[in-house]
C-alpha cells in the first residue's frame, strides 16, 4: 500500500510537499503549503547567516585596518 503513514514518512520534505499539494484533501493541501513556507524561510535564514558572517569578517577587517 503506497499511501500509509510510514511511506509519508520516508519521503523528503519536498516529496512531502508534493504528496500533500497534489493530493485532493483540503487539509492536506494547506499542510503542504504551510511546510513550504517553512521549508522556505529555513533556507532564507540559512542564506541570512552567511551574509552575517561575511559581514562581522569584513567589519572586523576594517576595524583591523582602521587600528593600524
Amino acid at each position: 500500500m503506497k499511501y500509509d503513514r510510514n511511506y509519508f514518512r520516508m519521503l523528503d520534505t519536498d516529496g512531502l510537499i508534493n504528496e500533500g499539494r497534489d493530493s485532493m484533501d483540503e487539509l492536506a493541501i494547506v499542510l503542504a503549503d504551510r511546510l513550504g513556507e517553512i521549508q522556505d524561510a529555513q533556507e532564507q535564514l540559512e542564506q541570512l547567516q552567511i551574509l552575517y558572517d561575511h559581514l562581522v569578517a569584513e567589519n572586523n577587517a576594517l576595524r583591523d585596518d582602521a587600528a593600524e
